[in-house]
């Protein structure tokens, strides 16, 4: 609602929803005093009645896959109220253990049914009120306008900067900007400057300081609003298309080679681990960008295949039972001739402890190089009453990031935002490319429940801006090779 001051500001107490809040005794007592000291009505409870009201609820853990399943059933009643479930959890578990995994996927599914979660508990404040006086954003894009060297300013610079260095997306900032960049949410201080009618989006009082506040409708400190409002916009984008998991139908729109599908899994045994090659072969049907390659079986189909692909190459042996590249499977990169192949051909075999010989020549696999990029881990487990999960480990990243299979386009997205530039000076990485490949392959997973028990790609790597991602090496295990279903 372009030009509004919150379609939103709904000052009268009597049009206000009330608040109830589930929470710790004294964490819960402290926000039912913030609340009423701002003028919301808001009261304990211990059991959420998503009717009427705005929940505001605090985790005290972060809840096991069976109590994630229960509560995503109220985050999904109340998202579809239009006031979701506002929810603080538990920071995210620091590395990749299968805990880690587990408390950042059940976290995730409550995302994808419409919880407003967030982490830090002014935010989580911040995000009630917004909720209650200016009602929800249309997504989480904000600006602030601020006047020259005044608090709000000051605030505002040094989030741009921290995000900057952080290679995520900064709030625009302006004095009074032209509006050229989009905007779901126009943050400012009505006691510095009047209200921005030209710029479009839900336009939101913020006081520079609490102390500042008054009676009026209004969000306190910078750093909390933009929060709350990145809370609050990402839940309303995850519902506006749709609760939970993407359809299996959403595959429909992935034009799916059936019959590459078909004639690969009929060619592999059940319960079998698949090396590389063949599990990229399954990927491809399904669109997933792989690296190209052929499997070479002599010296001379190798010098064949590398031609075809035009040097240089890399070159590493093929197998079902090989370790992974990151965990130490021989590559032989930057092969620019004939006798470079014939070289690495012989070299990545032994190795990998398989020597080429007259009765067992051994199989290499010849494939163009990856794009310069960063590499990062994708898994898809089949988690415990959560069902499939697509799980990312980006390289410097705290933690994994996670979303249920199959992935709506929105989840993708967000999954990708794992990779972020290291350095303010370092190109952004290709994240729709990466999405793309992440929607894809989670549809894989998905659609052929019944035929893989588990889907690693142990090295992705993510091109820069313009550039490729690509599964550099993947690995499935199978339950049964049985035709594509539903044929």
């Amino acid at each position: 609602m372009a030009g509004s001051v919150g379609s939103a500001s709904r000052s009268a107490t009597q049009t206000q929803p009330r608040v109830q809040v589930i929470a710790p005794a004294h964490l819960g007592k402290t926000a039912i005093d913030a609340l009423r000291a701002r003028g919301i009505e808001a009261r304990t409870a211990t059991e959420a009645d998503v009717t009427d009201d705005v929940v505001a609820w605090a985790l005290e853990t972060t809840p096991t896959a069976s109590a994630a399943i229960e509560l995503a059933e109220v985050c999904a009643r109340a998202a579809e109220s239009g006031r979701p479930v506002c929810l603080l959890a538990p920071p995210p578990t620091r590395g990749n253990s299968r805990a880690a995994i587990e408390r950042a996927a059940g976290l995730a599914y409550l995302r994808a049914h419409g919880a407003a979660l967030g982490h830090d508990v002014d935010v989580w404040l911040e995000t009630v009120v917004a909720l209650v006086r200016f009602g929800m954003p249309s997504g989480p894009r904000a600006a602030i306008v601020a006047p020259n060297g005044s608090w709000l300013e000051a605030q505002a610079i040094a989030l741009v900067a921290e995000a900057e260095l952080l290679g995520v997306r900064p709030p625009v900032l302006g004095k009074a900007g032209k509006g050229d960049d989009p905007t779901d949410v126009v943050l400012f201080d009505p006691s510095l400057a009047p209200v921005p009618s030209h710029l479009p989006g839900l336009h939101i009082p913020v006081v520079a300081r609490a102390e500042l506040g008054d009676d009026s409708a209004a969000l306190y400190g910078a750093r909390a609003a933009l929060g709350a409002i990145e809370v609050l916009g990402h839940a309303a984008e995850r519902i506006a298309v749709g609760i939970g998991p993407a359809p299996k139908t959403a595959s429909a729109e992935l034009a799916i080679n059936k019959e590459l599908l078909d004639r690969q899994l009929q060619k592999l045994a059940p319960g079998a681990r698949v090396g590389d090659h063949e599990t990229k072969t399954l990927l491809h049907a399904y669109g997933v960008p792989i690296t190209r390659q052929a499997v070479a079986t002599t010296p001379s189909a190798a010098v064949k295949a590398a031609r075809r692909a035009g040097f240089p190459v890399e070159i590493k042996p093929w197998g079902h039972n090989l370790p992974t590249e990151p965990e130490g499977c021989p590559v032989e990169r930057n092969v620019t001739s004939d006798a470079l192949v014939r070289r690495a051909f012989s070299a990545v075999l032994a190795a990998a402890g398989r020597p080429s010989t007259t009765t067992e020549p051994g199989a290499v696999i010849v494939r163009e190089p990856p794009p310069l990029g960063r590499d990062l881990s994708v898994s898809l487990m089949k988690l415990p009453a959560l069902g499939w999960t697509v799980v990312v480990d980006a390289p410097g990243a705290a933690q994994v990031a996670a979303a249920p299979a199959p992935l709506r386009l929105v989840d993708a997205e967000m999954l990708a935002r794992a990779m972020v530039a290291s350095r303010a000076s370092d190109p952004d990485p290709d994240r729709s490319g990466l999405a793309n490949l992440l929607r894809r392959t989670s549809h894989f997973a998905a659609d052929l429940d019944r035929n893989i028990v588990k889907l690693e790609l142990p090295r992705v790597v993510v091109g820069g801006r313009g550039s490729r991602t690509v599964v550099a090496d993947a690995w499935s295990e199978l339950a049964g090779a049985m035709p594509f279903p539903g044929r």
